[in-house]
């Protein structure tokens, strides 16, 4: 038998820029502690989501003009859903704390 040759897949830089996107607002969603992480824990980390929705929110600022608009409102909404629910979970733990 012959073995079958592994076809590797050659991603756009584009392509790539936006699997690294999606990557990183998973984690976002998992740190702002609504979703589970890639381990299945759930945990809230504020500072560290906050540091992923910045670094989205300065990628897609550098690679919106390469984006087809359908691309780009769909990174966009990300974004803002992400920032709106940062925003929801950072007041609730300031109202826990006091």
């Amino acid at each position: 038998m012959q073995e079958e040759e592994k076809e590797t897949v050659k991603l756009s830089m584009e392509q790539l820029i936006i699997l690294f996107f999606n990557t990183i607002a998973a984690r976002c969603w998992a740190r702002l502690g609504l979703t589970r992480d890639e381990y299945g824990e759930l945990r809230q980390d504020l500072k560290e989501a906050r540091l992923g929705i910045d670094v989205l929110d300065a990628v897609l600022r550098v690679i919106e003009d390469e984006l087809d608009d359908e691309i780009k409102r769909e990174l966009e909404g990300v974004v803002a859903n992400l920032k709106l629910n940062y925003v929801n979970q950072y007041s609730k733990s300031k109202e826990a704390k006091s």
